[in-house]
């Protein structure tokens, strides 16, 4: 009679044993992620905000320093540059700025003379050194000029351009440019003075834009 031999049952213990062998080597082949925390929260973009002093905005062209445009308008018999006495100039630029304002709901800005007097002398540096620069011939800021004239400056602006023949031409200038436009539309500025210096390459622009302490 022949028979089939069954091998004896495995010990309890050592099925136990290839059990926890197996389930180990599931899971070092299963992916578990890390757990880092929540994620973070994303970051806002950082806000622009324009410079108070903008780059200067050259108008229909810029010349070099010491160097006469042919046929540049406003030259003197010496090529010296004359600082325009204040004027219809001025009330006609600061006219063409509130009609800007009105159009975004500002309050008009009026003419202050300590403003006027920081604009004319800039505006004559400018044309004795042939560039367009916030920075005067000492070394001094658009607030240090105004503070200077004898304002009590609380927050300011300042706009420059060269060979824009009209008060309107010059802020029709600004207004193709983001940062000029922005000093132009500030709302909380009240005052203003406006410089022009006839010289090469001019007329030579500034335009002070200020609200007092």
């Amino acid at each position: 009679m022949t028979g089939t031999r069954h091998p004896a049952p495995a010990p309890r213990a050592v099925l136990s044993t290839l059990t926890a062998l197996m389930a180990l080597l599931a899971l070092s082949t299963t992916t578990v992620p890390a757990w880092a925390g929540p994620p973070p929260a994303p970051r806002p973009p950082t806000p622009y905000r324009a410079p108070l002093w903008p780059v200067p905005e050259p108008g229909r062209w810029q010349p070099a320093p010491g160097t006469a445009a042919p046929g540049a308008r406003g030259d003197s018999g010496g090529g010296r540059p004359r600082e325009a006495r204040p004027g219809s100039a001025d009330s006609r630029m600061v006219a063409a700025v509130n009609r800007q304002r009105d159009k975004a709901g500002c309050r008009p800005v009026r003419p202050h003379k300590a403003l006027g007097r920081a604009a004319r002398e800039h505006s004559a540096a400018m044309a004795r050194s042939g560039r367009l620069t916030h920075t005067g011939p000492d070394g001094s800021s658009p607030a240090d000029r105004m503070r200077e004239a004898g304002y009590r400056v609380g927050s300011a602006g300042e706009n420059l351009t060269a060979g824009s023949d009209s008060a309107e031409a010059a802020v029709a200038v600004w207004m193709r440019s983001a940062p000029h436009r922005r000093i132009l539309l500030t709302c909380r500025y009240t005052h203003a003075g406006v410089g022009r210096a006839q010289g090469s390459g001019g007329p030579w622009w500034t335009l002070d834009l200020a609200s007092g302490r």
